[in-house]
């Protein structure tokens, strides 16, 4: 992995996104790079073992914090609100500000950057080889999540006025739900990356997430390769509902992942290392 990543922050339409580029253990600057997205209320870090993985087989990686997340301050605009296809365009926008071309060999999101590799395969095929799309919440926002939302809002508006960190503990408890000692280490890091976002990102990123709707397009993913990753535990990412989704994107493949919940980059490194690298063609040996 790159001991001396490159960090930037890029200006696009109001956000001004903190990002990392590495290069691969070899040292190749010239190397297929593989742009990652987080999930809400997360950040770049969730991809740290995703990262060493991909640069020691060869890749470049290229990851950036959501608008108002970690180290990409809030939106310019108080009351800014961005739909799943600007936050598409501005990864893809992202990619040549920072690699000096528009074709990236992979993009691999979870949660919300599961749907944004979905759109990016549908918006830019002829710029991306192959998605991973993990733990998305579907090809279109759940009705029945809709209202969660917003009382997750209210509570993280609650949380923000009280000094509490309620929703912090409720987010991580809801996307690593066992009770084995590992999953305590796991809430317990993942409870470091939640406390990195801003109530005005995470609003932000409720809104884009309950207002998409790519049912009628979704063959158009087929255009490029697919693989669709669930966690047989997660709630939120259901394995039923990405199974199903998968089924209708021509020539993908879909995997769920035992004993994992809704992030499995950072759950089970080593085994989503091996299915990410199995699937881009890459010996995980």
């Amino acid at each position: 992995m790159d001991q001396n990543p490159d960090e930037s922050n890029v200006e696009l339409n109001g956000i001004n996104y903190y990002n990392l580029l590495e290069g691969p253990d070899s040292g190749d600057k010239s190397a297929p790079c593989v742009l990652l997205v987080h999930a809400l209320m997360s950040n770049l870090h969730m991809w740290d073992a995703t990262a060493r993985t991909l640069n020691a087989a060869g890749y470049r990686t290229l990851r950036f914090d959501h608008v108002g997340h970690h180290n990409t301050p809030p939106a310019h605009g108080v009351e800014a609100s961005y739909h799943m296809d600007e936050l598409t365009r501005h990864a893809h926008q992202l990619v040549k500000e920072r690699t000096g071309q528009s074709a990236v060999e992979a993009v691999v999101g979870c949660s919300i950057g599961g749907a944004i590799a979905w759109r990016y395969a549908m918006l830019f095929p002829d710029d991306v080889k192959s998605v991973i799309s993990i733990a998305a919440p579907g090809i279109f926002s759940p009705e029945a999540a809709k209202p969660l939302w917003t009382e997750r809002i209210k509570q993280f508006e609650e949380d923000q006025q009280t000094g509490g960190d309620t929703l912090c503990h409720l987010t991580v408890n809801r996307w690593v739900p066992g009770d084995r000692p590992e999953d305590d280490a796991m809430r317990a890091k993942a409870l470091t990356h939640v406390k990195t976002c801003s109530l005005q990102g995470y609003k932000i990123l409720a809104d884009t997430i309950r207002n998409y709707d790519y049912r009628a397009e979704a063959a158009e993913i087929g255009k490029v390769r697919c693989l669709v990753v669930a966690g047989a535990e997660d709630t939120a990412g259901k394995p039923d509902v990405l199974e199903e989704v998968a089924g209708t994107i021509p020539g993908a493949e879909y995997v769920v992942m035992p004993r994992t919940g809704h992030l499995p980059p950072m759950q089970k490194p080593k085994e989503f290392g091996e299915i990410m690298l199995r699937f881009l063609g890459v010996s995980s040996a």
